[in-house]
């Protein structure tokens, strides 16, 4: 309980300040790109602390094994899944 969040705060505030950076760019195509570049790592990083969370902070009653072998494929699996998919799709090449 006080691990997930803990990560999940220094995660925020890092994102906060490249937020703030970005905010700083000169010029709108620069920021766009780079709200481009850090809303698909804030998608995967938003799916893994979002399914961390239900899994590990709900009550033991709510559910059963069922959802929670579906909750740690999402957090597993699917982030990880994704990864390649967003970084690819990014990439002028495959473009």
């Amino acid at each position: 309980i006080i691990i997930l969040p803990g990560n999940l705060i220094v995660t925020a505030v890092s994102y906060g300040c490249i937020i703030i950076t970005i905010l700083h760019i000169p010029s709108s195509a620069g920021r766009k790109k780079a709200f481009s570049t850090c809303s698909a790592h804030l998608t995967v990083v938003m799916v893994f602390y979002s399914t961390c969370i239900y899994r590990y902070i709900r009550p033991a009653q709510r559910g059963g094994q069922d959802s929670d072998k579906v909750l740690s494929l999402f957090f597993s699996v699917l982030t990880q899944m994704l990864n390649p998919y967003i970084y690819s799709l990014r990439n002028r090449q495959v473009k």
